[in-house]
């Protein structure tokens, strides 16, 4: 039982060490404390022992924990307490786990250390500690508006240039380069080696995804390929999965488990549960591109084709029309030219014929009343050889005179040598021969004949000497 020293007794360091260690111990009581804290430091050592440090965090992404101790599981209770973790998804001790534990004081007298030993882990209180870490996480990465940003990302249609983050020379690495090497595909991979367990593994991931920031690749690949469960709480992490969520170039996680989830999973452009899953992702979506590119290829051949037939089509048809149309319109004139020239005739004809008439009856006139003439002036000359010679002389050259007059207002009348002197005759299509201008109107067809040649002409303007002016009724 504890006993409190004698007051102003000098103790020694053993006995101070023993002090403390009993003092410990009551203060403690035989079941110990129950304490909560995030695992640190993990390793198990070959003697069955498991050393860690549990840590408390003032908030969230603290760059240093305000309290750790050290813990140690002894080689007795480890392989039960293991078990038991390794059966849940906690999937075993591994650091940044979050643990809810029973402890009791280990002080050392000799070395004057002091640690606590794990008893006893509450298996339930573990699971929602560790489940109230990563809502912390990502109430956080909401806050600062990061946390759907990767998933969002378009990813490039042809993803060649790929850069992969894994451990250098394992499996997870051969399987990914080995299965884009089958595909066929001229795919290039800027590869930079990163630890995916272990307490360094956060921090190199993260590097190795900001050094691609700046560089050609189209996209990154975060793989790993197989280890044990424990091995996943590397992508749990603030820092890796800040990391995958803040990344302009879209990731691809594929981490080798199926049935585990992680909070990269939940922000990373895309999840797949092993390396060769991402790697046929890849070529897959090349091929798709490549598929697409042949439909777009058939469709625009199949577009020119139906164009340049539709073309030849239109082409021949246009070649029919500049054909066809001119001898149309070769057709169309010609008839018109026949029409033409037929009325032209038949007018021509009509007009000759009906002035022939015309003439044949002022002829006929003239004849008539040069006969008529003649007569009388045979009459007259028969008078005359009875009268005396001087008066006979006189009248017959008064009657020479008026034959004079006769033959030159004959010859007046006669259609040549009126033409000789500037006149014509003039008549209408129907050939009736104008006798006077007020048988004229504006726009009317006229045949003129000067001789023996004729014109056609149509009135402009009928303007009466007469009055003047011009004719009213025009």
């Amino acid at each position: 039982m504890f006993q409190e020293p004698i007051e102003n007794t000098v103790l020694s360091i053993s006995e101070l060490g023993e002090f403390v260690k009993s003092a410990l111990g009551a203060s403690f009581g035989s079941e110990g404390l129950w304490v909560k804290g995030v695992v640190a430091s993990y390793s198990a050592h070959s003697s069955g022992h498991h050393y860690l440090d549990l840590q408390e965090y003032s908030e969230l992404g603290s760059a240093a924990p305000v309290a750790t101790v050290s813990c140690v599981i002894w080689k007795a209770r480890a392989s039960l307490l293991v078990a038991q973790l390794n059966a849940t998804p906690l999937a075993g001790i591994r650091n940044g786990l979050s643990l809810v534990a029973r402890v009791k004081p280990n002080f050392w007298p000799k070395g004057g250390r002091l640690s606590f030993q794990i008893e006893e882990i509450d298996i339930a209180l573990s699971q929602i500690a560790n489940l109230q870490e990563k809502e912390k996480i990502r109430a956080k990465l909401r806050k600062l508006g990061i946390w759907d940003h990767n998933r969002k990302l378009e990813p490039p249609l042809v993803p060649l240039k790929v850069g992969l983050v894994t451990a250098l020379g394992s499996a997870a690495e051969s399987d990914f380069i080995g299965e884009l090497a089958r595909s066929g595909f001229a795919f290039k991979v800027t590869y930079r080696p990163a630890s995916t367990a272990g307490e360094a593994a956060p921090a190199q991931i993260s590097r190795s995804i900001s050094l691609f920031q700046d560089s050609e690749v189209d996209l990154i690949c975060l793989v790993r390929g197989g280890g044990s469960m424990s091995d996943l709480s590397v992508f749990d992490t603030e820092e890796v999965v800040t990391a995958v969520a803040a990344s302009s170039l879209p990731v691809w996680v594929g981490v080798g488990h199926s049935t585990d989830t992680t909070l990269v999973e939940e922000v990373a452009n895309r999840f797949l549960d092993v390396p060769q899953s991402v790697a046929r992702a890849l070529v897959a979506r090349v091929q798709e591109f490549l598929d697409e590119l042949s439909i777009i290829g058939r469709r625009v051949h199949s577009i020119g084709r139906t164009v340049l037939e539709v073309a030849r089509l239109q082409l021949t048809e246009s070649g029919h029309q500049a054909v066809r149309k001119p001898l149309e319109l070769i057709h169309y004139h010609t008839t018109r030219i026949s029409q033409q020239s037929e009325r032209l005739r038949t007018a021509a004809v009509v007009s000759t014929s009906s002035a022939a008439t015309q003439l044949s009856t002022v002829a006929h006139r003239i004849l008539v009343t040069a006969q008529s003439v003649a007569s009388e002036q045979a009459r007259q000359v028969d008078l005359i050889a009875h009268l005396p010679k001087s008066s006979s002389q006189f009248i017959l050259l008064e009657h020479a005179h008026l034959l004079e007059i006769l033959e030159s207002s004959t010859r007046a009348s006669d259609p040549e040598e009126m033409a000789k002197r500037g006149f014509s005759l003039l008549a209408t299509d129907s050939g009736t021969l104008i006798k006077s201008v007020e048988a004229i109107s504006v726009g009317q067809r006229l045949k003129g004949m000067i001789g023996r040649s004729s014109f056609d002409a149509t009135v402009d303007k009928v303007r009466n000497e007469e009055t003047g002016g011009r004719d009213p009724d025009a």
